[in-house]
């Protein structure tokens, strides 16, 4: 068998733990990345969760790395509690609902996450994925790019987010196309320069609160950059909304900041005055959401697999699509360790590489594909008033599904 070469479509945050992992262990791997350059950002900008995730980190990141995590963090300053809880309110009145339960975690911005975890990694910028072959010997896979060039591994890994090309490959454009949700959702970021009313809009968390409006409404506050903590002024939150989709209703109707101040005007503190207070020039974003439930598929005798959002795209409302992404490159990066590890032989190596790709997809089909499920049952209770009580975050958080069966056998006993 030819020494063991993962090629890695996507440099997003999973892609890039895969390849630290990889690195770490002394397995070669070599990162492909459509966008142009290190430089190159899209316009859109998000938070996300790091809960459950944040001590698997450690099983890919380099030592030195890892100790630094925090780095990444929206607001670096900000010492997470061990647990910590997730501020959530009536979206109409501001009254306390609950204070979900959380574990320790990290919001962190997906650009500057990125940014950290692709240190000391070589990436291949303007490398769109055209097509995929593998050779007839069962022992290699060529992956073919847009500009004419092309690379060849013993192992692909689809790492290439929601609307995965790697994806489609493998099951074709219908099967492995996302279900779109009918709910739209805005996103937006907001600096409002001003001292009394960055501290009123961030007076519930230090870091996010949650809203749900009996009118069907989700609204999020969450602390998005933090370049001066003495200069409130300076500090720029992201604000999100999400709603059934209306009949009719298109993006620039999500997107507009007139009708978003519509909306707030029904809103209780502080989800109210944080929208009613953004300034005129603001750009705001109408999201889509979607998600796809992963399940076996045929790796070309250990050729290729999926990871993260290529392998599971999840509505969000639960904050878990990232902590399932850090869980999948460690889960890899172990199984492929321990392959590379166990045999001499080229035959033993090809044999130990093709299960450790097969028991990477069993455990990753069963585990994300839970929470697939969980996430988009979370997502339509919480925009249902009656059901939003008993929905998964209200009821555990952010807990991965251990924690729920966990629960389940202490309250048989």
């Amino acid at each position: 068998m030819a020494a063991m070469h993962v090629l890695v479509v996507g440099a997003g945050i999973t892609g890039l733990l895969i390849a630290q992992g990889l690195k770490k262990n002394g397995i070669a791997c070599t990162v492909f990345e459509s966008e142009p350059s290190a430089t190159h950002y899209r316009s859109r900008e998000w938070g996300m969760s790091v809960q459950w995730g944040l001590p698997l980190l450690a099983d890919c990141l380099p030592a030195d790395l890892f100790a630094r995590v925090h780095e990444a963090a929206n607001d670096p300053n900000f010492e997470p509690p061990d647990p910590g809880v997730l501020p959530t309110l009536n979206g109409a009145t501001g009254e306390l609902l609950k204070n979900v339960p959380l574990l320790r975690m990290y919001r962190v911005s997906r650009r500057r996450f990125r940014t950290f975890c692709a240190q000391g990694i070589d990436v291949q910028y303007g490398k769109q994925f055209k097509d995929v072959s593998y050779s007839d010997d069962g022992v290699t896979v060529a992956v073919a790019f847009e500009d004419g060039t092309s690379a060849t591994g013993t192992l692909l890994v689809g790492a290439d987010g929601a609307q995965s090309l790697v994806r489609t490959s493998i099951f074709g454009p219908d099967e492995a196309r996302a279900q779109p949700a009918p709910y739209s959702a805005l996103n937006l970021h907001v600096c409002y320069g001003d001292t009394e009313k960055a501290l009123f809009v961030r007076q519930c968390h230090p870091i996010m609160t949650m809203g749900i409006h009996p009118d069907g409404y989700w609204l999020w506050i969450s602390i998005q950059d933090v370049p001066d903590p003495t200069d409130p002024a300076t500090w720029t939150f992201q604000l999100q909304t999400t709603w059934r989709r209306r009949d009719g209703e298109m993006p620039a109707d999500v997107a507009s900041l007139a009708n978003q101040k519509a909306r707030a005007a029904t809103f209780g503190e502080p989800f109210r005055s944080a929208n009613l207070w953004i300034p005129e020039g603001t750009k705001l974003y109408a999201n889509s959401m979607s998600y796809w439930e992963p399940r076996p598929w045929d790796t070309k005798g250990g050729r290729v697999l999926l990871a993260g959002d290529a392998a599971h795209p999840m509505t969000f409302q639960r904050g878990q699509g990232m902590n399932h992404g850090i869980a999948d490159a460690t889960s890899l990066v172990k199984k492929l360790t321990a392959a590379a590890k166990a045999s001499e032989t080229s035959a033993a190596a090809a044999a130990a590489a093709a299960d450790a790709v097969a028991a990477y997809m069993a455990e990753m089909v069963d585990r994300a594909g839970d929470e697939v499920r969980t996430s988009w049952e979370n997502t339509q209770m919480l925009h249902d008033w009656k059901r939003m009580a008993e929905s998964p975050i209200m009821q555990r958080g952010g807990n991965p599904r251990e924690e729920k069966e966990k629960g389940k056998k202490e309250e048989e006993r």
